[in-house]
Formats: structure tokens, sequence, C-alpha cells
């Protein structure tokens, strides 16, 4: 029987059909299998500034996902997208302690129609933070130490260098500090940064003839704001700079810095970030005063005072609270000013008149309060200050904590607002003498209880670590 000849006509046919019915399984598959969750974060541990990821196999109906997302206990927080990955960004910070379960039920569909076919599921527990903080006090080099605050056999040094570290900061997210390493080989200071969840570090700014410290994440933490000195070492007959703030700009490859104004004669020092990132406040000393630059819309504001820090803007950026120097007769002490940088009003909050020294003050999270560092020169006079609640706009102030064998400062709220990080130096004795052999401390004091912990001696410039 004699054999057909195949044409050429007849094989790209067949080879047509068998690719449309390879293309059709694929789509039966596909649609049996459904979109895709690739990727889902954090998994098993969080911490308690963690966003909430989850990335998806391909592009989604946006609106289908964020009215599926389920977690449990309830947060509020806000939707974002990142190419197929989504992002939850909750409103407060994750309760330190508690399990979250995170769920997306079915139906999420995909640009192209096909659809999350079966519910999605994962856990995590939320960690304590812990405590940062430089030591030893008293002794030369300091480096980065941290603590479990509910384990203190848990302390452990983080950094080992030669020279020192000046100053450091966490960031935001806790799995990295930013530190201040001094120089072996000349008066400065570089910019490291420590990946806390492998150990590496790596050089962030070469400052090389200048000494860089004062590091503040912005807390979106892909900026960070810091001091820089220019030593001027290589030019005759030229002194040494004042400090102005420089920016480094995390989300470049690699990182890029510059300075905070184009400017030069705009100086600075003790840089504050506001709390949703849009504002930030630096002393200049040329006022003197207070400049509160506005990113948003590239202007700023100076607030003339002569006491020296610059303050501290709450949490939305629309208020700043700074101390202001005043004189009774031949004593000086500080009052605390509340400026509306919105509406340009400025308001006491020490009330006119009181005989108390308000030194410091640091915002609550949630914005409604703050902790304050005061002394009273009257009855209940204390060598050291003590530390307060005020209440914003009223000044009504009640005690938090009131020791006077100890003077306390260097305040920081934990993020969710239930701790208060401090350090303390025990001033006098137990028998009321001046303590002439004293170390400084860290304590965290836990608002809802009262407890009052010490977790460090011989100990400086604590930071929480989310």
């Amino acid at each position: 029987m004699p054999m057909r000849k195949l044409t050429f006509d007849s094989i790209v046919w067949g080879v047509v059909g068998l690719l449309a019915l390879a293309i059709g399984l694929t789509l039966l598959a596909g649609d049996r299998v459904g979109v895709r969750v690739e990727r889902a974060f954090p998994l098993t541990e969080a911490h308690s500034t963690d966003v909430i990821l989850m990335g998806f196999s391909e592009p989604m109906n946006r609106d289908s996902v964020s009215t599926r997302f389920v977690i449990e206990p309830f947060a509020d927080g806000e939707f974002s997208w990142n190419n197929n990955t989504f992002v939850f960004r909750p409103t407060e910070p994750l309760s330190p302690g508690k399990s979250y379960q995170v769920s997306l039920l079915p139906g999420a569909e995909s640009r192209s129609g096909r659809r999350v076919l079966d519910e999605y599921q994962f856990r995590f527990d939320v960690r304590n933070a812990w405590v940062a903080y430089l030591a030893p006090a008293v002794r030369s080099p300091q480096n980065v130490w941290m603590v479990n605050p509910n384990d203190l056999n848990s302390a452990q040094q983080v950094t080992f260098s030669e020279a020192g570290i000046f100053d450091f900061a966490a960031s935001p997210d806790g799995r990295s500090i930013v530190f201040s390493d001094k120089r072996t080989d000349r008066a400065a200071a570089d910019l490291k940064l420590l990946n806390l969840e492998t150990g590496t570090i790596e050089l962030l700014v070469n400052c090389n003839d200048a000494d860089c410290n004062g590091a503040v994440w912005r807390p979106d933490g892909n900026m960070i704001a810091y001091e820089r000195v220019d030593m001027n070492s290589l030019l005759p007959g030229v002194g040494i700079s004042p400090s102005r703030i420089w920016l480094v700009d995390l989300t470049t490859s690699p990182p890029t810095t510059f300075p905070l104004f184009e400017d030069s004669q705009i100086l600075g020092y003790g840089a504050r970030w506001s709390g949703d990132g849009s504002r930030i406040a630096l002393f200049d000393n040329n006022l003197p005063g207070i400049i509160v630059y506005d990113l948003t819309t590239d202007t700023y504001d100076s607030l003339l005072t002569e006491y020296g820090a610059s303050g501290a803007l709450s949490p939305d950026g629309a208020q700043l609270v700074y101390p202001e120097l005043t004189f009774d007769g031949s004593r000086a002490s500080a009052r605390l000013m509340l400026a509306e940088l919105d509406s340009d009003t400025l308001l006491p909050l020490t009330a006119e008149g009181e005989p108390v020294d308000d030194d410091s003050a640091v915002w609550h999270p949630s914005g409604e309060f703050l902790a304050i560092g005061r002394r009273y020169y009257d009855e209940r006079h204390t060598p050291g200050l003590q530390v307060y609640r005020m209440d914003v706009p009223s000044g009504e102030v009640t005690p938090l904590i009131v020791d006077a064998a100890y003077t306390n400062g260097f305040m920081r709220w934990e993020p969710a607002g239930e701790q208060l990080l401090l350090q303390r130096f025990p001033q006098l004795t137990p028998a009321g003498d001046f303590n002439n052999a004293g170390v400084t401390e860290i304590w965290v004091y836990t608002l809802e209880t009262g407890q009052l912990v010490k977790v460090a001696e011989d100990a400086y410039f604590p930071q929480w670590i989310p």
C-alpha cells in the first residue's frame, strides 16, 4: 500500500493544533490551581513595627484582595502595593507578646480573571522589644550592647569597636543599627550599619576628614539624618566647621549622602523626625533657635529660643514641644512651649509662674500626652529631674516616677507606647548624701502597672530595638 506524503502545510497545522491543545490544557490546569500566594511575611516571629506582605503569582485586582484580607486580633491599617506584592501597614504597632493570624479569603481575582481558590493563612508571634545601650559608661572603649528586659541574662555585646562608639540609632523595623564609629587614625568618625540578623557590618558613610554622629532614622526606614562636622585638616588656616545636618538616602544603591539644606549658612544639630516623617526639626546656633523643615512643601519655619534643644515633633508632625530658657532672679530654668506648626500658634505648656524646671519632653506614640523631665523648686524639690505625664493641650501633670535619689533623662517610648525607657543616675546614697561613686543605669517603666525595672548598670544612651 503506497504511503501518503505529508505536505509542509499539514505539518504546520499539526504543530499549531498540538500547541493549542497544550495551551488549553495549561489554562484548564491553571483554572484548577488558581492564583498562588508565593510569599508571605512575617512568618513565625514579627517585630511590633513590621508590615504584613503577601506576594502573588500574577498581577491582581487590588480591591478584591483588600476586601478579603483579615487579621485577628483586629488591627487597623493602610493597604498599598509593590508590583504583585500586597502590603498592609498597621496604623499602630502590633502588640508585643501577642499572636496574630492573617487570612486571605478565597475569591480574590487576578487581572486576567483567575481566582485564589482556597483560603490562605499564616500566623506569627510579636516579639517583645529589646533594649540597646552603650557600655561601659566609665571606661573606654564604649560599644553597643543589647538585652531582653524580660531576661536580664540575655545581655550581649553586638559591636566591637577599637576606638569606641560615640552614639547609635536602631532602625524602625528593629533589624539594623546605624552607629558612629570613632576612627583610630584621626579625630573623625564614620557611620556604619550593623545588620542585627546576620551580624554583618558595612560602611555606610565614609566621613574621612569629618566627625559624623547623631544619626536618626526617618520612620519609614528609607532615610537617615545625621550631624557632620568637617575637620578641614588639609586646609591650612581653616578651622573646624560648625555642625550641619546631612541625609543618607537608603533607597539608592549604593546609599547617597548630601546636606539637608543647600545653603551652607544653615547650620544645625540634634535632628528629630516627626512620627509621620513629614517634618524634621534641628537647632541652629546662628539664630539661635529651632528650624522645622517640611519635606512635603520644601519650606521651613524658625522658632527663636536660646535653650539649645531641638524639641520633639508630634507623631503627626503638626506640633512641636520644646524647652525655653527662663530666669527668676539669678535662677535659670526651662518651661515647655507648644508650637502649632500649621497655624503658627505658640502656647505655653508649663503654667505661668509655676516653680518648676521642665527640661525635656517626649511624645507618647498616641500623640495624646507627653513624658516630661521636671524638677520642682518648692516643697516638692528634688536634686534631679523626675518623670511626669503631661496631657496636651491642658498641661495637666501627674507623677510617673518620683524618687529623690535619682535624676532621670534620655526617655524613649516603646513603639506600642506600653513602656518607657530611660537613663537614670543615682545622685544620692541611701543615707541621703551626694553619691560620688554613682554610675548611670538603664531602667524600663511599664505605664499600666507602674513597675520600674533596672535592665543595665554602668551603661548609658538607651534605645529600643522593636
